[in-house]
């Protein structure tokens, strides 16, 4: 479109030029013609460069520049010690870079990239990009509660939900007035729109998670009216699928406590996982149903939870988590006859000098002092 109306009206510029600078009877108008002509052409384009750049974000070369954050340079690197068997041990430690390809990821990116797209009002080149990295910025961290909000934004035109990511923690937190309270939100935001629906497949599993979800809060019948959705969908054509089971449960309860050694582990992040595994797939799935910040004596709860099966996680520096763990509860159950789960204390042991430090919103304190030397590289210790 542009080539064609800037081409032709590029040529009816230079034809006027012409007829003005070659017409006897133009002459005495050649001037205030052809000074008007270029005034128009660097107007128009002096309006366009100002609109591309003030509102859709021209200008900047990366998104880290255009928020005004650090790029994933300067980003720091955490881990997490998954407390359940895996690869022949009763745990297993995971590296986690907090960042995105380009951009940090820490609590204080995440909140101007939020309000990067309140101020352009999600428009512009880095919408996109900054969405996506808020969203795994709080999945990163463990922040249920916001990521969940930000899997949910809805921009008609410029942001969908990322509904599979969404329905999984609410099919994995608790289960409580306010949580069914952002399932209905959610469904609403689906309305008539096809952004997030335009494959069956990918269709299906939505259709699929949005009735599992409302059978986890008890609701009948918006679980069937949302499988009724799957019968025009050529993937499932010939295949029955039913409302799975009904949970009336909203009172389960995990209660434990974590330490440093023998300190109460402010410096961590607990986290509980929902364990789901999928029949179809023979895959297990570890849904965030919450994080906690153990208080001064070590302790940590979770309620309002449904049955099934659960594990813990612990989110921290690397020196904090690298040694042994002692107490590690690996796939514990919450069951109608068993509601409330009370798990041994978790130790991590640790030859640090320990920090009270706690983990906060604005990231963690500095690191701490191995009074012993660190192993060598490629050690036991280091490839936990």
């Amino acid at each position: 479109m542009l080539s064609t109306f800037l081409t032709a009206a590029l040529a009816a510029t230079l034809a006027a030029v012409a007829a003005a600078l070659a017409r006897e009877d133009w002459r005495p108008w050649s001037r205030a013609v052809v000074l008007s002509l270029v005034a128009a052409w660097g107007g128009a384009t002096l309006v366009a460069e100002t609109a591309l750049t003030r509102v859709w974000g021209f200008g900047p070369r990366s998104l880290a520049e255009a928020a005004g954050v650090p790029t994933n340079r300067n980003s720091r690197t955490l881990a997490v010690a998954w407390l359940y068997p895996a690869r022949g041990r009763a745990w297993r430690v995971d590296s986690r870079r907090m960042s995105t390809e380009t951009t940090d990821l820490s609590p204080d990116s995440l909140d101007r990239l939020e309000a990067f797209l309140e101020r352009t009002r999600f428009r512009g080149v880095f919408a996109g990009e900054a969405v996506a990295s808020v969203r795994e910025g709080r999945l990163l961290w463990w922040d249920e509660e916001r990521a969940l909000d930000a899997l949910m934004i809805s921009v008609p035109g410029r942001v969908h939900p990322d509904y599979l990511r969404a329905l999984e923690l609410l099919r994995a937190g608790p289960v409580t007035a306010e949580r069914y309270g952002k399932l209905e939100q959610l469904a609403a935001a689906t309305g008539r729109r096809v952004e997030g629906f335009e494959k069956a497949s990918e269709a299906q599993l939505i259709f699929e998670g949005f009735s599992a979800a409302y059978a986890r809060f008890g609701d009948e019948e918006n679980a069937r009216a949302w499988l009724t959705r799957l019968d025009g969908l050529w993937a499932v054509s010939d295949k029955r699928i039913e409302v799975g089971p009904l949970e009336e449960m909203r009172d389960g309860r995990v209660d434990g406590s974590a330490f440093l050694d023998e300190r109460p582990a402010v410096g961590l992040r607990v986290g509980l996982f929902s364990v789901w595994t999928s029949s179809a797939q023979r895959t297990t799935h570890y849904w965030l149903s919450g994080s906690r910040i153990p208080d001064r004596d070590g302790r940590f709860s979770f309620d309002g939870l449904g049955p099934g099966k659960y594990v813990l996680a612990l989110l921290g520096r690397p020196e904090d988590l690298r040694g042994a763990f002692k107490g590690a509860p690996g796939v514990f159950e919450v069951t109608y006859e068993r509601p409330e789960v009370l798990l041994d204390p978790v130790r991590v042991l640790r030859d640090i000098e320990p920090v009270p430090g706690a983990f906060g919103p604005g990231g963690l304190p500095e690191g701490r002092v191995p009074l012993v030397p660190e192993p060598p590289s490629g050690s036991a210790a280091e490839t936990i």
